[in-house]
């Protein structure tokens, strides 16, 4: 009898998915016969535990409730000597496990460090519009300050290699996880690739709180900034206070010229400058650290190998 040493291992996080687990285990089971399945229950209250061991994978049980991000790290930390690639879906029946083999061969054959799945390539079905909205707005935010374009910073669909694990340990715990991943990769200059998937209508109520979760991945889209790309964010704040206080500063002159010299204008025109100044030029050297810190890191993994 010949063993399989299953080199993919798929997290399936499950929160109160009776409704869907099961078709979901069984789709990606059969779309991926020779893959490792991991569904890790987070504390559910109905039987999606029960219905998952009833399909003979691997079932982790949280005590509660700790979040989708947290269980998606539990389920890749699980015995991992023989893992070499990573893929996660929701179990919810929204994204398609049969694509699953696409991305994995994309990101073995074609050595990209992270392959995900696009809702926004393409057909979305089931998604609301509040939630296009949103997420048409993050891609746009990660798009802007990373330089490189993307579709959908969100996803819940990709395959990865499991180098990358580490770099993700300090992601939250929560929704936020998979935006926060995405903006980390494209920041530390990783290869990174969408393919179009169908997305379909959720089975069950979404978790999903589009003002709490909206929030939370635009901090965590900005704070990735600021810890990557420190000047980018920075400029944020600075550019804005540095631009209003030459333009008050015309407007000064012009009433100086005019007669009407206001010296509490010039003062504010003064310090809008002197604050924007500060701000970019620390932004610039917060940025140079960065650049400083990922040299020694290449140099240390070149070590390594």
């Amino acid at each position: 009898m010949k063993i399989v040493i299953p080199e993919l291992r798929i997290v399936i996080p499950a929160y109160n998915e009776e409704s869907s687990v099961g078709d979901v285990i069984d789709r990606t089971k059969k779309a991926c016969r020779d893959a490792e399945i991991i569904v890790v229950d987070d504390g559910s209250t109905d039987n999606t535990a029960a219905i998952a061991r009833q399909r003979k994978v691997k079932v982790i049980s949280n005590q509660s409730n700790y979040g989708y991000g947290r269980a998606l790290k539990i389920g890749f930390n699980y015995k991992t000597e023989y893992i070499k690639y990573f893929a996660f879906l929701d179990a919810d029946n929204t994204y398609p496990p049969e694509k699953i083999p696409e991305l994995y061969t994309i990101c073995k054959e074609k050595e990209i460090d992270i392959v995900v799945g696009s809702r926004f390539l393409g057909e979305n079905k089931g998604m609301p519009v509040i939630r296009k909205i949103g997420n048409w707005f993050f891609a746009l935010i990660v798009s802007l300050y990373t330089g490189k374009t993307i579709t959908d910073a969100g996803s819940g669909m990709r395959v990865f290699k499991a180098l990358l694990l580490p770099e993700f340990m300090d992601l939250p715990d929560g929704l936020s996880f998979t935006p926060g991943m995405t903006a980390m990769v494209l920041h530390t200059g990783r290869n990174y690739q969408e393919i179009p998937i169908e997305y379909h209508e959720r089975a069950g109520e979404s978790k999903l709180s589009a003002l709490k979760d909206g929030y939370r991945f635009f901090t965590v889209i900005l704070t990735t900034v600021k810890n990557h790309r420190p000047i980018a964010f920075f400029g944020t704040i600075g550019i804005p206070f540095f631009v209003g206080g030459v333009l008050l500063g015309f407007y000064s002159v012009g009433r100086w010229l005019t007669g009407s010299l206001s010296i509490p204008l010039l003062l504010l025109t003064s310090l809008l400058i002197m604050i924007g100044t500060f701000i970019l030029m620390f932004g610039l050297i917060a940025d140079m650290i960065v650049d400083l810190r990922r040299v020694v890191e290449r140099m240390e993994r070149k070590r390594a190998e």
